[in-house]
C-alpha cells in the first residue's frame, strides 16, 4: 500500500467531511425506502444519506453500513464533522481516504482502460 505522504498539509476546516452520497444497487431500485433509499435512489440515481440510512455495501458475506459508525460506542455518528482527510493511500485496486480513526476505501471495480 503506497501512502501519498500528504501529512498536516491538508489537516484543516475545509478538508472535513461535508456529505456522502451513494446509489442503489440493481435490487435496490425501486424498492421501498424502508433502508434509507431515497425517491432518487428508488429511480436509481445517487443521492445523500444520512445518519438514519441503513444502506451496505461491502463483500456479500461481510457488508456493513455505508453511514460511518463511532468506533467506541458502535453507534452511528451524527454528524461528519470530527471526520478531517489527513491522509490518501492507495493499493492497485483501491484508493484508501483516511479520516483519522477511520478510513474509507473505495474499490475500483472496472477497469476503464487508462494508460
Amino acid at each position: 500500500m503506497e501512502n501519498l505522504g500528504l501529512g498536516n498539509t491538508l489537516c484543516n476546516p475545509s478538508w472535513t467531511l461535508r456529505g456522502l452520497w451513494a446509489d442503489a444497487t440493481k435490487s435496490e431500485s425501486g424498492k421501498a425506502s424502508a433502508s434509507g433509499l431515497t425517491k432518487l435512489h428508488m429511480r436509481g440515481y445517487m443521492d445523500e444519506i444520512s445518519a438514519r440510512s441503513k444502506l451496505t455495501r461491502g463483500q456479500k458475506s461481510h457488508q456493513t453500513r455505508i453511514w460511518p459508525v463511532d468506533i467506541e460506542s458502535g453507534d452511528a455518528m451524527n454528524s461528519l464533522e470530527s471526520l478531517i482527510l489527513d491522509g490518501i493511500s492507495y493499493t492497485p485496486c483501491s484508493l484508501i481516504l483516511e479520516f483519522g480513526k477511520l478510513d474509507l476505501q473505495v474499490v475500483i471495480l472496472q477497469s476503464f482502460g487508462f494508460l
